[in-house]
């Protein structure tokens, strides 16, 4: 016999198909074991296996006729029958020194993933979301937006219609035709905002702090870019990237991904990256510029933004560059700088 006394290892045994349990002993002796009750009696003889060994229970060997011996000292019924099969498991989880280069390898393919990974999945995901969803997406917030804040605009039919002549110089829309809104919004002040579908919203607010026709050209036409480019869309998804990569492995997130695209709740909340920012303004003076309005008229805007605000702290505290950095970037891209 080799591992243990002669007389046998203790633990229990389980005979075929039943939960009955023998105090028991295994004695293994030229390959072949022997499972003894504790009156003498022979229950089972022959070859046997280490079936398992289980973390924080008994070590389990399988003998000839189904029968089952279970103990709990591990090393010895290793010693007589050799390893568990699937022990490799169990070792792996025994702390070791290597799993600290494991934990480090993994910490290392996230932020790889995070930082090369996920710019090719939002593409990937945009190039799979159909017109159709980003239209809800559209509906709701709009919906949502109309049903909290907003009001049916005031502003005169003149300057309505002046406005709305803006999306004939817009690039082609890359989900459907632009659509400009036009909301009462008391609550919100002067803003302008664009959804990823391609509605761009305007507040009375803005037209009347903002009544220069060409201001308003320059920050619709900065909206509209945001669509063209699909910044929207881009910044969502990058939002919801633990939602993409879950849906990606297991095919479904329950309602809560459809809750936070269609109800509106997350999107408005969402900041563009200074990258966005900077390409938005870049093509928006392009658009205003083709619709026949003064694109300078940006800079304009961002010198009164930044008398209104005040200072606005360093830009590396917003996502959004500083009004006076971005005024300066227009004056350079109009040929005005200096």
């Amino acid at each position: 016999m080799s591992g243990f006394p002669s007389d046998g290892l203790p633990g229990e045994g389980y005979g075929p198909e039943t939960s009955r349990r023998y105090r028991a002993r295994l004695v293994v002796e030229g390959g072949l074991a022997r499972l003894i009750d504790e009156t003498g009696t022979v229950l089972a003889e022959g070859p046997a296996r280490h079936a398992a060994r289980i973390a924080g229970g008994p070590s389990r060997a399988v003998l000839q006729g189904g029968w089952v011996f279970e103990t709990r000292d591990h090393d010895a019924l290793e010693a007589a029958l050799g390893p568990a099969r699937g022990d490799w498991l169990r070792r792996a989880e025994t702390w070791h020194p290597r799993l600290a280069a494991v934990v480090a390898g993994c910490l290392i393919g996230v932020w790889l993933i995070w930082r090369y990974g996920l710019d090719l999945l939002v593409a990937a995901a945009i190039a799979l979301t159909p017109p159709t969803l980003v239209a809800a997406i559209d509906r709701g917030n709009l919906a949502a937006i109309d049903r909290v804040l907003a009001k049916e605009t005031a502003l005169p039919e003149v300057q309505q219609a002046e406005i709305a002549a803006l999306a004939s110089a817009a690039p082609p829309p890359p989900h459907g035709p632009y659509r400009l809104m036009l909301r009462d919004m008391p609550m919100i002040g002067p803003n302008a905002f664009a959804l990823p579908g391609g509605t761009v919203v305007l507040t009375d607010q803005f037209a009347q702090t903002f009544p220069d026709p060409d201001v308003i050209a320059a920050v619709l036409g900065h909206e509209i870019a945001h669509v063209s480019a699909r910044h929207g869309l881009r910044q969502l998804y990058r939002s919801l990237s633990v939602y993409v990569l879950v849906a990606l492995i297991a095919g479904d997130v329950g309602p809560v991904l459809e809750n936070v695209l269609l109800e509106g709740n997350l999107l408005l909340s969402l900041a563009y990256s200074r990258a966005h920012e900077h390409e938005a303004d870049a093509l928006g003076i392009e658009i205003a510029a083709r619709a026949g309005f003064d694109p300078a008229a940006l800079i304009r805007f961002f010198e009164e933004l930044d008398r209104i605000t005040g200072a606005q702290g360093p830009a590396w505290r917003s996502t959004h560059p500083l009004s006076a950095d971005r005024a300066r970037a227009v004056r350079d891209l109009l040929g005005q700088g200096g």
